[in-house]
């Protein structure tokens, strides 16, 4: 191998002592930037509920995922034999070892996940809908008064 000369690495020029670098921006001191102070005038109602539709599908997904872990720990555990049991003794009439209520039934893994999917289903439509209806009022109201002001600055 051929050894090559060393060269320097390259040098900035330092800044002058005005805070400005010659080319619009602040100096290199870290702390500034460019500022925006805008407003937001408007919010269209189709991609707030396309938005809302899919965020809220997402808190579904979540939400079962989450109701079936713990009911499979809840399970494991006993929790919902113990709650039979105890349901099954106090509800019981004296003297006979049938009758009372068949709380087992209530904590079936389908009872349990179609509730959860029932539910979920009325937020995802509750949800797109009333953020729908919160785009088309918070645009009457922007027409009156402006809108919200967003400042916006410039990452360093």
């Amino acid at each position: 191998m051929k050894d090559r000369p060393a060269t320097p690495p390259p040098t900035r020029p330092a800044p002058s002592g005005s805070g400005s670098s010659g080319q619009g921006r602040p100096a290199a001191s870290g702390k500034s930037g460019r500022k925006a102070q805008l407003q937001l005038a408007r919010l269209e109602p189709w991609s707030v509920m396309k938005f809302s539709f899919v965020m809220s599908l997402v808190c579904f997904v979540v939400l079962l995922v989450a109701v079936i872990v713990l009911w499979m720990i809840l399970s494991g555990l006993g929790v919902f034999d113990a709650i039979t049991n105890t349901v099954q003794d106090l509800t019981a009439k004296q003297g006979e070892d049938s009758g009372g209520v068949d709380a087992g039934s209530w904590f079936s893994f389908p009872r349990v996940v179609g509730y959860t999917v029932l539910v979920g289903a009325l937020n995802v439509m509750l949800i797109t809908a009333l953020s729908t209806v919160g785009s088309v009022i918070y645009n009457l109201a922007a027409d009156l008064v402006g809108g919200v002001e967003v400042t916006l600055k410039e990452a360093e």
